[in-house]
Formats: C-alpha cells, sequence, structure tokens
C-alpha cells in the first residue's frame, strides 16, 4: 500500500494559507475522485487505489506523529510528500527524492519518524516575500490573482499522481521528465516547465 502525505495545519485560520499547500492539494484531488474523508486521531484520510491519502490534525511542526500513526494502521510500502516550498515560484512545482528538510518544520518532523532518502517528494512552489518573515508569509493567504494558476498547477499533478498509484514513482518520474522536455515554455495548464529536476 502507498501513504500520500499532504502537509498543512488543521482549522479554519489556516485553510487557505500559503503553508497548507498539501492540504489544499489533497482536498483537490479527493474532489476530483468524489472520495470522502474520515477521521484518525491524527490525522483525516481517504483511500483511493490501494493508497491513503492523509492530512495531519497535528499541527505542521508535530507531522511526525501523523505519519508514525499511518505506518502503524496500513502496511505502508511507499511514502509520497506533497508540501509548500518557499525556494520554487508560486504554482511550479518539482517532483524529486530523498534530500534534506530545507527548512521545512513539517518536513523536520516526518524526517524524526522516517529515513528523508526513501521519501518521494512533490514540492509546490509558494515563493518568498524579501520583506516578510517566513514565518509570517507561508501563514498569508494565498493571494486571490494565484487561485487559478495553483488550480492548474493541482490539476497537472493529479495526472501524476495518477501514474504513481497506478503504476510506479518510476514511470511517474518518467512522465515528469518528458513534460519537461516537452516545453520550452508554459505547459497546457500554463506553468512554467522547469529545465533541471534538481534545480533546489
Amino acid at each position: 500500500m502507498k501513504l500520500v502525505i499532504g502537509l498543512g495545519n488543521v482549522g479554519p485560520t489556516y485553510q487557505n494559507t500559503r503553508h497548507n499547500i498539501g492540504f489544499k492539494f489533497l482536498d483537490y484531488y479527493a474532489s476530483s475522485k468524489k472520495c470522502k474523508f474520515s477521521k484518525d486521531r491524527y490525522f483525516e484520510y481517504f483511500s483511493y487505489a490501494n493508497t491513503a491519502f492523509i492530512k495531519p490534525t497535528t499541527f505542521m511542526n508535530c507531522s511526525g506523529l501523523a505519519l508514525e500513526a499511518a505506518l502503524t494502521k496500513w502496511k505502508i510500502e511507499d511514502t509520497l510528500i506533497i508540501y509548500d516550498d518557499l525556494e520554487l515560484a508560486p504554482a511550479s512545482f518539482r517532483i524529486r527524492s530523498g534530500g534534506g528538510d530545507g527548512g521545512h518544520n513539517g518536513l523536520k518532523s516526518l524526517f524524526t519518524k522516517c529515513d528523508p532518502n526513501e521519501i518521494k517528494r512533490i514540492r509546490i512552489g509558494i515563493g518568498r516575500n524579501i520583506t516578510s518573515k517566513s514565518e509570517v508569509y507561508v501563514l498569508e493567504e494565498i493571494p486571490e490573482d494565484l487561485i487559478t494558476a495553483f488550480d492548474d498547477t493541482f490539476r497537472l499533478v493529479t495526472k501524476f499522481i495518477d501514474t504513481y498509484l497506478h503504476s510506479s514513482y518510476k514511470n511517474m518520474l518518467d512522465d515528469y521528465s518528458k513534460w519537461k522536455r516537452a516545453y520550452s515554455g508554459k505547459n497546457d495548464a500554463g506553468i512554467i516547465s522547469p529545465k533541471e529536476e534538481t534545480d533546489d
């Protein structure tokens, strides 16, 4: 069984903030598959295609508790995390495996419960504001003029997730690489195609 974790903070105060991109994608994906969330002690979840999708309800800095509970509840063979990234332009994304936490507190917590090098990742960019402290910026709401761009990103990422679920991470990465090579400018969803997968 596979596990997909979308990172974020629980509650209406944080619902539309930049730091909740992982939650927002899982909401989008669940809606697209007509799935409904159930509640467990440390997370909300739904199951689809022999995969558990979870949103930790522990708040970002304790996300590892949700991962630990999920690993106890299910026999997980592969894990993928979806989260916000300050270093990527808003609504851009990268797919990769391994690496450090990049200063992301949710990842820091997860990595106390697993080997970082075994975790697959989809990083969705939120950009950075040089005039604001990062801890303030990530908890601000996503600007209205970027909502459509993020929806386009979610639509595209959904295609890659479907490949991951129904095939494998390797095939998802192959599709991602083909997508990068195919577009020198904007792809069909209006998202800039990255030149290098290893860009951080």
